[in-house]
């Protein structure tokens, strides 16, 4: 009897078990397909690869709606979708990637302003996000241009001539260098010459306008006084016409008479004066005669404005950017920091001054070789012997840019060096080498990193040191900020006075 009952119990189990997966699958419904609220709308996409129906339809990570149906429209994706908010006619619709296996949905910005969308209208606003493959494609091709510049630098240190070359560009920069301390002396006379002559000039002006202040107060004076003896006439005039007494009118006559030829003799002596001053500016005699018929002083003058104009042409292009960084070394477990100063006349042309504070200080490596002819000894015996100074490093570079490529040369971190830099992503994205410290270590010192910057002074960069020399290399992460003439205007005046 148990026999029987044990393989009943085991199929009324079997039994349950089914009964409940089909009540549980008949409970599951796909999206919103029987919400009496839903709605169709489309959009059209170039690319569809990852959705399907019934694919999710989200705002803000909410599910909202489903693809109801995909075709073809041209060289293009018609894609229905059937949703159960209310959207206006600037809404927005982007594909977004929900895992790294290949499924996709459907992300809804519903829109702020306008008309309602109704049953059947398109959403016409469609947001491309780039595609993950293409940046793996395109950070592969840059890695792959990294490579092919590593191993040129290395081809060209590596040849016989390679230090005699680098020599050579060392020696330029050092004439580059007095080049420009020469027109920076040049340039320190030729201000001294402008403040001379502005002084000059302003000391002619104040001398003219005395004069002319002088003249002007002699000119106005004897207007005046012509002035007043012509009202004395009209009034003895009047007096005369109005004369009734005897003997009024003669007299009346020879007093406006009199007065009239005093007038008249105070009269010439203004135009004798404004003759005499007429004479003077012709001759060039005077402040005003040298100023109008002196061409000397008008060339100083327009010497004077080509000058200066140029000279403020020069100072008001150069652009300063202060940035400070800090790289943390993995394996020393140490911070490396960063002071510089770009000054930058130019867009495409820059001078870089930095003070490295580096926890290795200098390391130079010396080997030593001795032959020996003891058959119990190595033939060949070598030693190295490695020598540290701990100090500041000092870093002056001269950079000229083409296109998205930078070139740089100078002194880094207290020694002669070249440098590369690549933009990419709008100059947010910067790939960098370094090769410089040739005579510290058997083999150069080569370093490569990258930054990229997340807002405008903020930027991360990582990378790896001392590539060719294997014993020291290491990587390193690091963070930096840099301001502008704009944003260090800012910072001083709404920085707190003490």
């Amino acid at each position: 009897m148990k026999e029987l009952l044990t393989p009943l119990r085991v199929g009324l189990l079997a039994l349950s078990g089914l009964a409940s997966s089909v009540w549980m699958f008949g409970q599951v419904k796909e999206g919103i397909g029987d919400d009496p609220s839903g709605y169709h709308v489309y959009a059209v996409f170039d690319d569809v690869s990852g959705l399907s129906e019934k694919s999710r339809v989200v705002i803000a990570g909410i599910t909202v709606g489903q693809i109801d149906t995909i075709e073809l429209l041209g060289v293009q994706a018609k894609v229905t979708l059937l949703v159960n908010v209310p959207l206006k006619d600037d809404a927005r619709i982007s594909k977004r990637s929900a895992s790294l296996l290949g499924e996709y949905y459907l992300q809804l910005n519903p829109g702020v302003s306008g008309t309602p969308l109704k049953d059947g209208e398109q959403i016409k606003h469609i947001d491309l996000p780039p595609e993950p493959g293409n940046i793996m494609v395109e950070m592969q091709a840059i890695a792959e241009n990294v490579r092919e510049i590593t191993d040129s630098l290395k081809r060209v240190v590596s040849d016989d001539k390679g230090e005699q070359k680098l020599q050579q560009i060392l020696d330029n920069v050092d004439k580059t260098v007095a080049g420009i301390e020469r027109v920076v002396n040049g340039n320190d006379k030729k201000v001294d010459q402008v403040v001379d002559n502005v002084v000059r000039i302003s000391h002619d002006v104040r001398k003219f306008v005395i004069a002319f202040r002088q003249d002007a107060d002699k000119v106005m004076k004897d207007a005046r006084t012509v002035a007043e003896g012509a009202r004395v006439i009209v009034e003895d005039v009047r007096h005369v016409v109005g004369a009734n007494e005897p003997g009024g009118k003669e007299r009346g006559i020879k007093h406006a008479v009199e007065n009239l030829e005093g007038a008249l003799a105070k009269l010439d002596d203004t135009l004798e004066s404004t003759r005499s001053i007429t004479q003077k500016i012709d001759k060039g005699e005077g402040t005003i005669g040298k100023l109008i018929n002196d061409d000397k002083l008008i060339n100083s003058v327009n010497e004077l404005v080509d000058e200066t104009g140029g000279f403020v042409k020069q100072v008001t292009r150069l652009q300063t950017i202060v940035g400070i960084r800090s790289e943390f070394y993995l394996a020393q477990g140490a911070l490396k920091n960063y002071v510089g100063v770009k000054l930058q006349p130019k867009k495409d042309k820059y001078y870089l001054f930095e003070v490295v504070d580096d926890p290795r200080g200098r390391t130079t490596f010396v080997q030593k070789v001795t032959q020996t002819s003891d058959s119990s000894e190595d033939p060949v015996i070598r030693e190295q012997q490695t020598i540290t100074e701990d100090r500041f490093r000092l870093s002056l570079q001269f950079a000229k840019r083409f296109f998205f490529f930078t070139g740089r040369i100078g002194i880094i971190e207290g020694t002669g060096g070249l440098g590369a830099d690549l933009h990419f992503l709008d100059d947010n994205l910067q790939i960098s080498s370094d090769i410089f410290a040739f005579d510290e270590n058997v083999n150069p010192r080569i370093k490569i990193w990258a930054n990229y910057t997340f807002f405008n002074h903020l930027y991360a960069a990582a990378g790896v040191d001392e590539i060719w020399n294997d014993e020291l290399t290491d990587f390193f992460v690091g963070v930096g900020l840099q301001f502008n003439d704009e944003d260090l205007k800012a910072i001083l005046t709404t920085a707190p006075s003490i």
